[in-house]
């Protein structure tokens, strides 16, 4: 539509990964468009990695890090109305806190630096930027101010999208309400590797959440509880699934037994 108005003219389709360029290559190749024919087929489409684009390119798709390289790395940078138009994929850039960065993503000393690298690619060009985001942040806003246009989750339950939930279940243990904690000077009791238990003077206060006691000890005690609990809320019979996540494979091979250990009691 944009190209039809003869409103923009080249487009740089911005992805942080290359997994998204080859999405949004798949889309351009596969959906169709015009008389059956996709995007790829109508329009000259720069796939990801061919920084060279022809003079008739009209999509230009490309990763964040390729983009930063090019601009403030190379000795002919492009110029700063090589597009018209921006599109940013997944601009929140929220995922790159909870994964650990590729060799290419080091180059970034920090996530602050990558963001300003981000801000500073996206300023560089005279272009419209729209930023695409199912999880917007705050610094979202920042970069690209009030979304224009917003589908929410219970519009998308209501077409057929998306499927509603239930109100989540807590089950509440005291381990998990109150955690572990060991007094300043209190003598703990410690198992060491040969089996033979050791006092341990503590140096300060320690308290253990139960996060971070499932990830580091685990007890059948707290898991029977657990899944003792979810036979009873849970229909062996029914058609329906259940995914439960474990910490290991020796911790779900632990609750694999008491979970069918528990059915058996409660339905023989």
């Amino acid at each position: 539509r944009l190209w039809k108005s003869g409103a923009k003219g080249r487009i740089l389709f911005l992805v942080d990964r290359n997994a998204l360029g080859s999405q949004a290559q798949d889309a351009f190749n596969e959906a169709p468009l015009e008389q059956n024919q996709p995007l790829s087929k109508i329009y000259n489409v720069a796939e990801l990695g061919d920084m060279a684009a022809e003079a008739e390119t009209r999509v230009q798709v490309a990763t964040v890090q390729a983009m930063v390289k090019r601009v403030f790395g190379s000795d002919t940078p492009p110029p700063v109305d090589a597009y018209d138009c921006i599109i940013v994929d997944e601009c929140h850039r929220g995922y790159l806190l909870d994964r650990e960065l590729s060799d290419t993503e080091l180059g970034f000393r920090s996530y602050d630096d990558y963001l300003s690298s981000y801000r500073r690619v996206l300023d560089r060009f005279d272009a419209v930027k729209i930023g695409l985001t199912a999880t917007p942040a705050l610094h979202t806003t920042q970069i690209f101010g009030a979304p224009i246009y917003s589908y929410s989750y219970r519009e998308a339950v209501i077409d057929g999208y998306l499927v509603d939930h239930e109100p989540p279940v807590q089950i509440r243990t005291q381990l998990a309400t109150e955690g572990i904690r060991w007094r300043a000077g209190e003598e703990v009791p410690v198992y060491n590797a040969q089996q033979q238990i050791e006092l341990f003077r503590t140096p300060d206060d320690i308290r253990l959440e139960i996060d971070e006691f499932n990830r580091k000890v685990i007890t059948e005690d707290f898991n029977r509880v657990v899944c003792e609990y979810l036979a009873s809320e849970l229909d062996p019979q029914s058609r329906q699934k259940t995914l439960i996540f474990c910490v290991n494979n020796g911790h779900a091979d632990l609750v694999v037994h008491l979970l069918k250990r528990a059915f058996a009691e409660r339905y023989g």
